[in-house]
């Protein structure tokens, strides 16, 4: 009886939540049409009784990603829209990753969509010494994108498309044939399990944000400014010379290194690739900027050479400062090995330490000017 009753609560509210916010429905059953899914899933019990309780630990993951990301959001509705795919594609990218571009899982994947190595090789993305494109915003979109494209083709459907992703071909034909069915309530029915927990609230995680992010009421009470995020900053693709220091680079378009990263989060080292010429992302601003001042024949060639490395175990005791000292190379060079952005070091934790060869080099002395 109170199973019963604590059901009737939830609908009834969820049904006065619709009767109250009529625009906000109509953009909620906008968000399963470009998804494929029926309306009727909008009072899927299970649906309604897990929303609460993914937007109390995800509601933070929007409002983080709209905040902290605003030159990356902007960039992937920009393509969604270009490749003319569902702008709910955003939403799994940041149940993926927050949109992190360093972000790693415990499976190695990585980047804003959380690629594997095959995969992303197979759409086209270069992962190698000096560059990992998984991490590269723009190129990994439009791999996302083909690769979702392709998973619609097979499925015919979005949802379909989103589960796949997440769970692979290969399970999403089992469960659709063990189901008998395709529709996304049977799919996610708990009982019978057809899908793993994880791909069940996977589907669930990214309907509840794009719903969110179509809650203006939400967006306000969060944040006024949460309302423009897709106006924000934008940025353009140049070319740029293979082997020369990013610090130069960053230094000729009058940007401070850490930003010109933030931009180029595709390169593993402070340098460009060896070989033929790369490619780079500026501010939008900086443009004619660019093309005015920016002489690439006046940037002098670095040593390309990536240092030999070992692992080092944190001790009791250990600091940066003492860490480096030992192994004669600098804290700067710990911290961008490691992505460390605060001196707080854990025990047992694993650092790369990288190698010098010769023992009286400069200890600065990370990417050696060489003659052309």
């Amino acid at each position: 009886m109170k199973k019963i009753l604590l059901c009737f609560l939830i609908c009834f509210n969820f049904l006065f939540a619709q009767i109250n916010t009529p625009e906000f429905y109509k953009r909620q059953m906008n968000v399963l049409r470009n998804l494929d899914i029926n309306p009727s899933f909008i009072s899927d019990l299970i649906f309604v009784q897990t929303q609460q309780d993914i937007k109390s630990k995800h509601a933070q993951t929007l409002i983080d990603s709209i905040q902290n990301f605003s030159k990356v959001t902007p960039m992937i509705r920009k393509i969604l829209v270009q490749q003319e795919v569902p702008d709910e594609i955003l939403y799994l990218a940041m149940i993926e990753s927050g949109l992190k571009t360093h972000s790693v899982s415990n499976a190695k994947a990585v980047g804003v969509w959380q690629f594997m190595q095959p995969t992303a090789r197979n759409l086209g993305l270069r992962i190698d010494a000096y560059v990992d494109e998984r991490r590269d915003p723009v190129k990994s979109t439009y791999a996302a994108t083909n690769y979702l494209k392709e998973l619609k083709e097979e499925f015919g459907k979005w949802y379909l498309a989103f589960l796949a992703y997440n769970c692979g071909n290969g399970k999403l034909r089992q469960a659709i044939k063990q189901a008998g069915s395709d529709d996304l309530s049977v799919l996610l029915n708990p009982d019978k399990k057809y899908l793993s927990l994880e791909t069940r609230n996977f589907i669930r995680k990214i309907l509840t944000l794009a719903f969110l992010a179509n809650d203006r009421d939400f967006l306000l009470d969060k944040d006024a400014s949460l309302m423009n995020y897709a106006l924000s900053n934008e940025f353009a693709k140049v070319d740029v010379p293979s082997s020369v220091s990013l610090k130069e680079i960053a230094k000729n378009l009058n940007m401070d290194l850490a930003t010109f990263k933030k931009y180029n989060p595709q390169f593993k080292h402070n340098f460009t690739p060896p070989g033929k010429g790369y490619y780079m992302y500026i501010p939008l601003n900086k443009v004619a900027f660019f093309d005015k001042n920016f002489k690439a024949e006046k940037l002098a060639k670095v040593d390309t050479t990536i240092p030999m490395t070992r692992t080092y175990t944190v001790k009791s005791g250990d600091s940066l400062y003492k860490i480096a000292k030992n192994y004669n190379i600098s804290v700067d060079e710990i911290r961008e090995l490691n992505k460390i952005a605060k001196n707080h070091l854990s025990i047992n934790q694993k650092l790369i330490i990288p190698i010098k060869e010769n023992k009286n080099a400069n200890k600065n002395n990370y990417t050696k000017i060489v003659s052309r």
